[in-house]
């Protein structure tokens, strides 16, 4: 039981940080370039219906809730587990996908809806965009998608998913413009990137768990430049994506 609580403390010293995929700061950056796409009648449509949110405020609100356990029930929507070989597939319900699945095509018909639900949906979506694209949060139930794969990370100890989620970032102090910046994607190719389910970017954050796990546990400066490369790019295309989202349900046609 000590022997427990000393590793739980000492992993909140070494990462101060919310134990969330990506972190406060990643999903705030996966916002922040969504709405660099949003011509500004849209943004302001959106930021009505969010109703005194900040859009980054949107993007945390389901990792912020956590501490009231009235929203415990919210928990299993981050993520969902495929054991290694097994398919990628939308499994009713409680979990990432089926709820993305769910939220995109509810927001086609926003004004169907109360203002408040669409809020509670926007907010959904702003999050789960960023946590699908952390591939960890598609992982494998064997390990709770890396939250019990222990490695070492300048000789401290901490688990793979929190070393993926917020430790990368915060030592490489990712932001916004080094993602922003990481591909140049023209128009073309960012509408290559928004076509496609929410299943093929599923499988698409899935396919990188090998690279992820090619470690011995000793995380090395290799593994560090690696997969914050990785990150810079996953969240970018969080952030088109989520763009191309928000268009296809608010933008006037």
């Amino acid at each position: 039981m000590k022997k427990t609580l000393f590793i739980t403390l000492l992993f909140i010293v070494l990462f101060p940080s919310k134990i969330f995929a990506w972190g406060e700061k990643g999903h705030e950056i996966v916002a922040e370039i969504a709405f660099k796409q949003l011509d500004k009648k849209t943004r302001n449509l959106i930021l009505n219906y969010l109703d005194g949110m900040t859009i980054e405020q949107a993007a945390t609100w389901m990792d912020d809730i956590k501490k009231d356990h009235s929203y415990d029930k919210l928990k299993p929507l981050h993520y969902v587990n495929f054991e290694r070989g097994e398919a990628v597939k939308d499994t009713c319900c409680d979990n990432i996908i089926h709820t993305l699945n769910s939220t995109i095509k509810d927001l086609k018909h926003y004004k169907d809806f109360s203002k408040e639900e669409v809020k509670i949906k926007i907010c959904y979506l702003f999050h789960l965009i960023g946590d699908l694209h952390q591939p960890l949060h598609i992982g494998y139930g064997s390990d709770k998608g890396g939250n019990s794969f222990q490695v070492n990370y300048n000789s401290k100890g901490t688990n793979l998913h929190g070393l993926l989620d917020y430790g990368i970032i915060e030592n490489k102090n990712i932001t916004l413009n080094d993602c922003l910046k990481y591909n140049k994607y023209n128009e073309a190719q960012i509408a290559n990137l928004c076509h496609g389910s929410v299943i093929d970017w599923a499988k698409e954050s899935r396919s990188y768990l090998e690279g992820i796990y090619s470690t011995n546990k000793q995380i090395d400066t290799s593994y560090v430049e690696t997969n914050s490369s990785l990150i810079k790019s996953q969240i970018q295309k969080a952030g088109i994506r989520l763009g191309g989202i928000l268009k296809d349900a608010f933008q006037q046609k």
